[in-house]
Parts: C-alpha cells; sequence; structure tokens
C-alpha cells in the first residue's frame, strides 16, 4: 500500500518536526510513504503545467472541486487561502494518479486538508486528515472536509470535543483520538549539578508567553535560585526579549540559542545537559491556544519533569505526577514551580514519572501502528 503525507511545509524549513516521528513510526506498515509539502512551489512551472494536465484530464470533476472549495467558503481568508493552493492540489492529484497511491493523509485541517480533499475528489483516492490545534477553529471548509473524509484524527480529548462540536452530528463518528508519538530514547546517566537547567524550546511568538517566562525567572533570581535557562527558537520577539532579559538583570542566566537543529535538541536531551524543560503558553480564544506540545513530550520522554501552563490541553499532558501546571499568566506560581524543581530528589520522582507517562501513552511504537490502522481500514 502506497500512502501520500500532505504536510504543510515539512521536510523544508525545519518545520512540522514531530513528523519525523510520526512518518518513522508509519513507514514500516506501508510499502511507500511519499512527503508532499502542501505549501511548496505553489506556482513554480511544474506545479502549473501539472495542474493543467489534471485539468485537462478531468474537466467534469474539476468543476465539482471548484463547486466544492468556492461554494463553501465563508471567509475571504478562507477563500483566498484554498484559492492559493489550488494549482498545488491539482498537482498533487496527477502525482496521486502517476504514483498509484492508495491513500492520502493530510497533517493540519486547513490548508493540507484542503490539498489532500482537491486530490481524492479528482482521484478518487480516499482522503484523511490529522487535526492538532488551530486548524480546528480556522473554520476551513469543516462541515465539507467531514463529510468527504475517511476519518478524522485528533491528537487530544479536548481536540476530539470540539471539532465533533463544528462538524456536526452525521459525521462525529469520524472523529478518533490518536496521541502523537515520539522516540523513546536511551539515556545516558544524568549529571547533576548544583545549578538548575531550564530549557524552553518555542518559536519567539506571543503565544508562548517566553515574557512571563522571563518575569518568573526574575523572581527566581530575586529568592536566589541558581538556574541557567536555554531558550531554544527563533522569531519576530527576539530583539524585545533581548531586552527584556536586560532589563530584569538576567543576561548571565537567560541565553537565547535561537534556531537549534531538532536532531541536536534531541541529544542534549538524551545526554542529560538540562534539568527541566519549562513552557510559560498563553491562550486567546479558541486557536490561540497550545495543542499537545511535542518540545514537552520530548522532553519528558528524556527524562524531565515539566513547568506549563494550563494553555490548551496541555493539562492532558501534565497530570500531576510529572511536572507542575501552572494558569496562564501567573508568574508567581511558574516561579514557585521553578524553586521547587531545585531539589534535585523531586526532580528525580517527577523525572521518572514523566518518562514512564511518555512510554505508557505517546510511545511511537503503540501510536504508529493505530494511525497506519486507520488509514488500512480505509
Amino acid at each position: 500500500m502506497t500512502v501520500a503525507i500532505i504536510s504543510s511545509r515539512f521536510p523544508r524549513f525545519g518545520a512540522e518536526a514531530f513528523l519525523g516521528a510520526e512518518l518513522n513510526g508509519l513507514r514500516p506498515h506501508f510499502e511507500r510513504v511519499i512527503v508532499v509539502p502542501a505549501r511548496e512551489s505553489l506556482f513554480s512551472w511544474q506545479t502549473v503545467l501539472d495542474a493543467l494536465r489534471t485539468i485537462r484530464s478531468h474537466p467534469t470533476r474539476i468543476a465539482g472541486v471548484l463547486r466544492l472549495l468556492f461554494g463553501g467558503a465563508n471567509r475571504p481568508s478562507v477563500f483566498f487561502k484554498n484559492l492559493a493552493v489550488l494549482p498545488r492540489a491539482l498537482a498533487v492529484a496527477r502525482m496521486v494518479e502517476l504514483e498509484k497511491v492508495d491513500h492520502i493523509h493530510a497533517y493540519w485541517m486547513s490548508a493540507p486538508a484542503t490539498v489532500a480533499l482537491v486530490a481524492s475528489q479528482v482521484t478518487g483516492v480516499p482522503w484523511s486528515s490529522s487535526a492538532h490545534r488551530w486548524d480546528i477553529y480556522e473554520g476551513n471548509l469543516l462541515e465539507c472536509k467531514a463529510a468527504r473524509a475517511a476519518f478524522l484524527r485528533t491528537i487530544s480529548d479536548r481536540g476530539s470535543h470540539d471539532l465533533a462540536a463544528l462538524i456536526g452530528v452525521k459525521h462525529r463518528s469520524k472523529v478518533t483520538r490518536v496521541r502523537l508519538g515520539v522516540r523513546i530514547p536511551a539515556l545516558e546517566p544524568r549529571r547533576f549539578s548544583g545549578t538548575l537547567r531550564l530549557l524552553c524550546a518555542a518559536n519567539l511568538i506571543e503565544q508562548k508567553g517566553h515574557f512571563d517566562l522571563l518575569d518568573a525567572l526574575g523572581i527566581a533570581a530575586q529568592r536566589n535560585v541558581e538556574y541557567r535557562c536555554d531558550i531554544a527558537g527563533d522569531g519576530p520577539l527576539l530583539q524585545q526579549l533581548e531586552r527584556r532579559i536586560c532589563e530584569l538583570g538576567l543576561s548571565r542566566r537567560v541565553f537565547l540559542r535561537g534556531r537549534v537543529d531538532h536532531a541536536q535538541l534531541l541529544e542534549s536531551l538524551r545526554r542529560g545537559e538540562y534539568d527541566v524543560a519549562v513552557l510559560a503558553s498563553r491562550s486567546a480564544g479558541r486557536g490561540r491556544m497550545e495543542g499537545i506540545p511535542v518540545a514537552l513530550i520530548e522532553a519528558m520522554a528524556a527524562g524531565l519533569p515539566c513547568i506549563a501552563t494550563d494553555s490548551g490541553s496541555i493539562p492532558e499532558l501534565l497530570d500531576g505526577t510529572a511536572g507542575f501546571v501552572v494558569p496562564v499568566g501567573d508568574v508567581k506560581s511558574f516561579a514557585d514551580a521553578i524553586e521547587r524543581l531545585a531539589d534535585s530528589d523531586l526532580r528525580t520522582e517527577l523525572g521518572r514519572n514523566a518518562r514512564m507517562r511518555i512510554v505508557r501513552y505517546f510511545n511511537i511504537e503503540q501510536t504508529g501502528p493505530v494511525l497506519a490502522g486507520l488509514i488500512i481500514q480505509s
């Protein structure tokens, strides 16, 4: 069986790093897995040429696709997003036919799912999609996609509940939760030091709550907690965060490392170079909150306890035995948690629990076969 995976940009630009583990979990179950980034080469000559060939081969079906896409678009932003990926979707349809693809699975219910929907409508090949976070609430032809997809996979209980409510009663049975899985690394002995080593792996955007994190770190410093915090990621807030670090007098404690290669970051976790993972994500309405952050899952798999806010579905990951969940924006409680985890015995206990939780519920050796089974059965 040949499966086409429609990503957003993976494997380009370092995006969607979680897909690496997912694909490793899927590949053993299929003859071939082809990865197609939905947003790549949107208007290249090859894309346009392949799209024209698809139109020439299936003129009647193309007319139906256009009615489907643009008749159901309820907002200009959705209309133009789908219009932008239409040539790519038609080119993917040609690839699906040439490569004799048996199933199409999209990651994200937004543009990638639109590409999968179009390719399926043109070729007749069944399709499905994974829904993650904001894409559930974007409202990009959700009911239309739900009606035509073989199944809709979510990664959290909250995502399942909200997606089922949005698509209506008729198609709710298609929604199923399969958690994101990660590879469980073999660990080197952890090297403890007198300085608490914190890691925040998150893009430098408002939603990730870096300013709240810095305020909490400032409080911890005032309490004489010995720590070092590496922030791995880049984004538009870089210069503002640099200034805030200086204002708080944290230049010798907090380090902005920029984008760190995903494999390098995993290796640092495996080798025990960090003690605690932190994430101070914010919430700003539906769609602007966390799903279940893979950065935390990967840290827990390496035996790190976590401190995170209760944004989105994070409480489904951190159940109270593997770290601390604090209210969004409560920097004092975040600082309290940092101070508590300065205790190496507590860190060891919670870190052991964290790893056990990932082995039990977020292990790619378990989640991969479940997702593959859904694809095969469809």
